[in-house]
């Protein structure tokens, strides 16, 4: 029976950890940020949801430390509560988080439309290049771990450089003077905590690497990577998203446009700036797309493996040792996303439910945490999170906070018009957690109930048995 390879290395961990988070739908969310609190203090609301990440980060680490397996989520919440739990969080959690796939695909089609043009219709442009890049990367990550993690660590290390590189300069080149900003009616405690509660978008799935314990050299480097992912994150979209605002005209801020960046590279560079960045926007949705097969087919293959899907998303390539059945899986619900996202238009509905959607898993972790050190104070951890309780609490509070912010908030366009009351969002989610509920208890058992009756005609077909 073929099993997964141990080889990804730290730098791997980082980049997958960090991939999710680079995609292109990225900027559009910090342009929202920059909107909702003064643009060139819009560093602020990063930095604190880049500090409460690195929080949950360190809770992450610690329940890594206990399981270290492709199941992760699932085993934490099913040893700290119950498997029924466990199953109905942990695939309430992979479904509705898969579904940034839909805002990335449809931001992504319209970089390539703004390149190419309209050919055919505007409805089959966009699934057309939505579809051609989540099968390159589908195919990619059905080669074997080893290619992915490759090419996974070229995007990445390559999106940082550029984003770095590009902020730096614009900033030392057009300046930012904050003194007119501080005054600002729009700098207010609540604004910047509205604007941390989107900012948790930036930092999107890095606790996705979690899954690829069982594939990297040390499992203890999880912890270690998800925490590097963040800290880098952090410095590129601090300075980026700063950059970007003062980079654009007003009248671009206001235009309600879906490709800031590009707009943003051709004030820099006229003409080529545009080039640029789409070429570099091409490599972003790449590197989020590849992260997110990379670790979602592996909770996947985790959860067949434990007969919560069915067992045949399971099966591994006997040459490339991927989980070939749960990739195939993966891409053909991404198609099916990007096909919902291009019908219904409903790109930043995703963005804020998947915001909410971290907040509310970052809170579940936090109170594994606690729970699984009252229940297993001698189990050894590799990691600790520090200070006792105190970390996890802090979680628990400032994200059950953010999360009822995001519910209670009004997602409006660049010119103030409202795009959706979000309390709409807590409702999606609410039918989500209920459908995902009902399966843990209606379809789990009865996969089960299968895998344990294969498991007795196995058995009995056995040579000296009685």
């Amino acid at each position: 029976m073929p099993t997964l390879k141990k080889v990804l290395k730290l730098r791997t961990v980082v980049s997958a950890s960090a991939g999710l988070a680079m995609a292109t739908s990225v900027y559009l969310a910090g342009l929202q940020i920059a909107l909702t609190v003064v643009g060139e203090l819009a560093w602020i609301s990063i930095l604190v949801a880049g500090a409460l990440c690195m929080l949950s980060a360190m809770c992450f680490s610690e329940l890594v430390s206990l399981y270290p397996t492709a199941a992760g989520i699932k085993l934490y919440i099913q040893h700290a509560f119950n498997e029924k739990a466990a199953v109905a969080i942990g695939m309430f959690y992979v479904i509705t988080g898969t579904a940034i796939v839909g805002a990335e695909g449809y931001l992504l089609s319209s970089v390539m439309i703004e390149t190419v043009g309209v050919r055919v219709s505007m409805m089959a442009d966009r699934f057309f290049w939505m579809s051609i890049f989540i099968l390159i990367v589908a195919y990619i990550n059905y080669r074997g771990v080893s290619i992915t993690g490759w090419v996974q660590d070229l995007l990445t290390y390559i999106m940082f450089a550029f984003l770095l590189t590009i902020s730096i300069y614009t900033l030392a080149t057009r300046g930012v003077d904050i003194g007119p900003a501080l005054h600002s009616p729009n700098f207010t405690l609540g604004k910047v905590l509205t604007a941390a509660g989107l900012g948790v978008f930036l930092f999107v799935g890095f606790e996705w690497v979690t899954p690829l314990a069982e594939e990297t050299e040390d499992y203890r480097m999880v912890g270690k990577g998800m925490m590097l992912a963040v800290l880098l994150l952090t410095i590129t979209y601090s300075l980026f998203v700063v950059a970007m605002y003062v980079g654009l005209t007003d009248q671009q801020l206001k235009s309600g446009t879906t490709i800031p960046h590009i707009l943003f590279g051709r004030n820099l560079f006229g003409p080529t700036g545009g080039v640029i960045f789409i070429f570099m926007s091409l490599l972003a949705s790449l590197t989020s797309f590849n992260s997110g097969v990379l670790n979602f087919s592996r909770f996947g293959y985790a959860m067949a493996r434990a007969n919560i899907l069915p067992r045949v998303f399971s099966k591994l390539h006997p040459d490339y040792a991927t989980p070939w059945v749960a990739i195939l899986g993966l891409t053909i619900f991404a198609l099916a996303l990007c096909a919902f996202t291009l019908f219904s238009g409903q790109f930043m509905f995703i963005i804020t439910m998947a915001a909410a959607l971290e907040c509310f898993i970052y809170v579940v972790v936090s109170i594994c945490v606690i729970r699984l050190r009252k229940k297993y104070p001698d189990q050894e951890r590799s990691y600790k999170v520090p200070f006792g309780k105190l970390i996890p609490v802090v979680n628990i509070v400032v994200f059950s906070g953010l999360m009822l912010g995001i519910f209670a908030d009004t997602t409006r366009d660049s010119l103030g018009k409202i795009m959706f009351k979000n309390y709409w969002v807590a409702v999606v989610m609410a039918v989500f957690a209920l459908v995902m509920t009902a399966y843990a208890f209606v379809v789990v058992p009865r996969l089960q109930q299968a895998a344990r009756q294969r498991a007795s005609q196995r058995k009995r077909r056995r040579p000296g048995q009685s």
